[in-house]
């Protein structure tokens, strides 16, 4: 358990790579590249909100696989690990509908410090 048995493109792509470099490492590249991603779509207020939440869903599913595959040696084990892992996945996303869908305003009515355009920093109250 926990070893990487299967191959696919990752793999591959990893072992033609120069370098001395394992698979954990190029995983680690690729989720920073992502996160870049990430920070450069809400920063950039020219981006339209659906994009933005497309981008951010997005590379969410594909860092949470990068994790999940090779972090967590979920790749090659058996399926009854990774149904147990992405379990608390249905929570996840029960409380995204009932909190960001049933009520459009609660994430559109944050507080101004709470956006990366605010005035100023929060001050603790």
């Amino acid at each position: 358990m926990g070893e990487h048995e299967t191959s696919g493109i990752f793999e591959s792509l990893v072992e033609k790579l120069p370098g001395n470099f394992d698979i954990y490492f190029w995983n680690f590249v690729i989720l920073m590249i992502f996160t870049v991603f990430e920070v450069a779509a809400v920063f950039f207020d020219t981006i339209p909100l659906s994009t933005v939440w497309a981008i951010l869903i997005g590379v969410g599913i594909v860092k949470g696989y990068g994790i999940a595959a090779y972090f967590m040696h979920l790749k090659g084990d058996p399926r009854v690990y990774t149904r147990t892992a992405l379990f608390p996945v249905l929570f996840v996303l029960l409380m995204l509908w009932g909190i960001g869908l049933s009520n459009p305003g609660a994430v559109g009515d944050l507080p101004a410090w709470c956006t990366p355009f605010s005035d100023g920093y929060a001050t603790r109250r």
